[in-house]
């Protein structure tokens, strides 16, 4: 695990060299993105230093809870779009990127080269689109991008009301599907902890994602057309000729659902275009997902990863991935079982 010190360290020179700082999250932010986003805010408030938060979606077309969230933090914390930077960025500008490292998902991509320096906080996988800085902290053990920012901001000395600390919470209940992932460890209900002792709820953060009844649905169409295959994979998917488009954020619901069965590892597909069909993929622990999904040019964590396909039908990729996942000479070729995981068999 990193050392959250060595972080701070490195982020205090970052701010004391610069006077703006721009925080950005990934595309369509999420809990744990925002949540993220909004400690990192407050750190620099604590230190004095101009910031902005970048969202450059529609924030009408965002998940529910986030854009309530942005609609309630948007009197306190200034955000703005990516074409904003034009006429704020200077040479003495750091971007800080949070739950996100790769170049591609970050609204601000064709800013990057003006930025002199570049912090990235992230827990996701890198690779050869991992947003090219020195101040690089990307830890794939942890449950969350907001577990890490929550830390700095206790080394910060931050005083969070409850509403902001709620919102560090939501970002690790999201991304552990409710502390129910198998990267919750001490140190994260330590943070936790910490967080409740602040004003946070768990009651509360849980409570923000109760689904509205047409997401629920979506949701449960993908788990009602669910395939279980050959150790313990469980596969949602759409049709081509359903004609229905998703939020991904639904998919990945769906993904985290069937984690509920006695499975190693889940996929959820659909389309979130007529030309696009996103894959989710979460593991309880022994199957590295982020491995599997790199076969279809994604990637993510151990825990959680997900893929975008453009012009290939769903059973197409449907087929493909049962093509990994069936042979049991797939598994060796693609080495997707973790050797270092825990000591768990692997389900019939």
């Amino acid at each position: 695990m990193q050392n959250s010190r060595e972080i701070k360290e490195c982020l205090d020179k970052l701010l004391e060299k610069n006077d703006t700082v721009f925080i950005v999250p990934h595309n369509r932010p999420d809990m744990d993105a925002l949540g993220a986003s909004i400690g990192m805010s407050l750190i620099c408030d604590k230190k004095g230093i101009k910031n902005y938060i970048v969202i450059d979606d529609d924030v009408e077309k965002l998940e529910s809870v986030t854009r309530k969230v942005v609609g309630d933090i948007s009197r306190d914390f200034e955000i703005i779009k990516a074409s904003d930077i034009e006429d704020l960025i200077t040479d003495k500008s750091l971007m800080i990127a949070v739950d996100v490292n790769k170049d591609y998902l970050v609204s601000v991509k064709p800013y990057l080269d003006r930025f002199n320096d570049k912090f990235v906080l992230d827990h996701h996988k890198t690779d050869e689109h991992t947003i090219k800085t020195d101040h690089l902290f990307v830890d794939d053990k942890l449950s969350s991008a907001c577990e890490e920012v929550s830390r700095l901001v206790f080394l910060y000395g931050v005083k969070l009301t409850g509403d902001e600390a709620n919102y560090l919470l939501a970002g690790i209940v999201l991304d552990t599907n409710k502390l129910n992932k198998p990267n919750v460890n001490t140190e994260t209900l330590s943070v936790i902890t910490k967080l409740a002792s602040k004003g946070a709820n768990l009651y509360f953060a849980n409570n923000m994602f109760i689904e509205d009844f047409e997401h629920d649905r979506a949701i449960q169409r993908l788990v009602d057309n669910t395939g279980f295959i050959n150790y313990g994979f469980a596969i949602a998917s759409d049709t081509s000729n359903s004609g229905k488009i998703y939020e991904i954020e639904d998919i990945a619901k769906a993904a985290d659902y069937l984690l509920k069965y006695q499975v190693n590892a889940t996929f959820a597909m659909a389309y979130i275009a007529e030309d696009t069909v996103s894959i989710s993929a979460r593991s309880k622990g022994i199957i590295d997902v982020s491995k599997i999904m790199k076969a279809f040019g994604g990637g993510g964590n151990e825990h959680s990863a997900a893929a975008r396909i453009k012009d290939v039908k769903v059973e197409e990729i449907k087929d493909k991935l049962c093509s990994i996942l069936v042979p049991a000479a797939y598994i060796n070729e693609f080495n997707f079982v973790k050797e270092d995981g825990p000591k768990l068999k692997l389900v019939p």
